[in-house]
């Protein structure tokens, strides 16, 4: 199964794309518990699209495309913005960054996804990709 929707930047769709993924998720093997929280990362990597990516400009674009098979979800979300490098991301829990009022929408993501990659596509788009393995377990600590 795959789904792609594109809309305006603008945080009012960040319900629309978490009731895609709850109907998405229907046929999927994956606990509730657990969806809840790809939930929360598809939330955190909306919202940075729409505020980071596309400075909440409403003239530009984002697209979100989910894709399910046996092994996985895999969930992107494009935007019209620059991008960033990995390496400017902040550990929010050391203490210099516990006041900060951003840098915690990736670090959650990284917590809940089994895998997050960065990528530009041909259009130019700065995209997050989640992939989340539907193998049977409850956290990625038992690993």
């Amino acid at each position: 199964m795959a789904i792609s929707i594109r809309v305006h930047s603008h945080l009012k769709y960040t319900d629309l794309f978490h009731t895609v993924l709850t109907q998405v998720a229907k046929d999927l093997p994956i606990p509730q518990e657990r969806l809840d929280w790809v939930a929360l990362s598809l939330r955190e990597a909306v919202n940075n699209a729409v505020l980071h990516g596309s400075k909440n400009d409403p003239k530009r674009w984002i697209e979100v495309a989910m894709a399910a098979t046996e092994k996985a979800l895999v969930i992107k979300v494009w935007d019209e913005g620059k991008g960033f490098p990995e390496d400017v991301l902040r550990d929010p829990r050391k203490s210099e960054n516990l006041l900060r009022p951003n840098g915690r929408g990736i670090f959650l993501i990284r917590q809940f996804v089994d895998k997050l990659e960065f990528d530009r596509d041909r259009k130019g788009r700065f995209g997050i990709i989640m992939t989340v393995n539907l193998a049977a377990r409850e956290s990625k600590e038992e690993i």
